[in-house]
């Protein structure tokens, strides 16, 4: 599929939001390659459930950082603009299943299509960002967003644009490798592909670490027993053939029972919506191990 610009939807809206419900958005690209942040206070598994529609955004629209990002974001676009002689706009870029949405896009002074990506760190040169940028680095997570970003929308230059006034600014250029697509594609392959696993908490005192043992050797125990369970039981078994048993108050005998409906082969079910039916879910507990190396 080729790539789509939308330019007429106000990203903040609510129909870019329910557009990005349908979408793997660039700015889900360092959740996905797992180098969010930490304060972001995000995850693979709660990026799941939003798109699953099990919980809200965890997006704080009051938060100061954020509310500084957007509030400074048009003046940031003027000040690139001015310096590159450049008409960028915001747009929102689609590409398969994929969507960006881009803080400028347009054309340069000699007509080269460009794209920007723009922060405004609300700590200024204090912040990471400010530090890295002006090392010439560009923050892995922000990295990957903009991977998705040239993947959504190829252009012939690429910039990061690092803001706090019209007399401090940085812009480095991005360029998007085929082994960096290549290895983003497949992580968002790897995620749509099946259920995150639970964030987990690490829970380690004496108390934990005497139960954990105990339940380990006990469960070692049973697996033993169990098989000499199976064992003895297929011995019962054999001895008492197809004839029904008793043996010291030990019963053997054999068992019919009807088979399962195949409701795959009813023809007039192949259009009903079964889920209607389904009773409530319900929730439980498991305990496993990981499997040692």
């Amino acid at each position: 599929m080729s790539e789509l610009l939308l330019n007429d939807m106000k990203q903040g809206s609510l129909p870019w939001h329910e557009h990005r419900a349908k979408y793997d958005n660039a700015s889900e690209a360092s959740v996905i390659m797992d180098c969010a942040p930490k304060y972001w206070k995000t995850s693979k598994r709660i990026l799941w459930e939003q798109k699953q529609g099990l919980r809200g955004s965890n997006v704080d629209s009051d938060n100061p950082a954020i509310k500084h990002g957007n509030n400074m974001e048009a003046a940031a676009r003027d000040c690139f603009n001015k310096n590159f002689n450049a008409n960028t706009i915001p747009v929102v870029g689609v590409k398969d299943t994929y969507s960006a949405s881009l803080d400028g896009y347009g054309t340069d002074s000699e007509g080269r299509r460009i794209k920007v990506e723009i922060k405004c760190p609300w700590k200024g040169t204090d912040s990471e960002v400010w530090k890295l940028a002006a090392n010439g680095e560009i923050a892995e997570y922000y990295h990957w967003q903009m991977v998705h970003q040239s993947y959504c929308v190829d252009t012939e230059q690429t910039f990061f644009f690092v803001y706090i006034s019209d007399d401090q600014f940085l812009t480095i250029p991005h360029v998007s490798t085929e082994e960096d697509t290549a290895a983003l594609l497949a992580a968002w392959d790897a995620f749509n592909a099946s259920e995150p696993e639970p964030d987990f908490i690490l829970l380690e005192d004496e108390q934990m670490r005497a139960w954990v043992t105990d339940h380990q050797n006990l469960l070692q125990q049973k697996a033993l027993l169990e098989t000499k369970i199976d064992q003895i039981s297929n011995s019962l078994k054999d001895r008492a053939g197809n004839k029904n048993v008793i043996s010291f108050g030990c019963k053997i005998q054999t068992i019919s029972r009807k088979g399962s409906v195949d409701y795959k082969k009813i023809d007039t079910l192949k259009n009903v919506n079964l889920e209607q039916y389904r009773k409530p879910s319900s929730t439980y507990q498991k305990i496993s191990y990981e499997k040692e190396a």
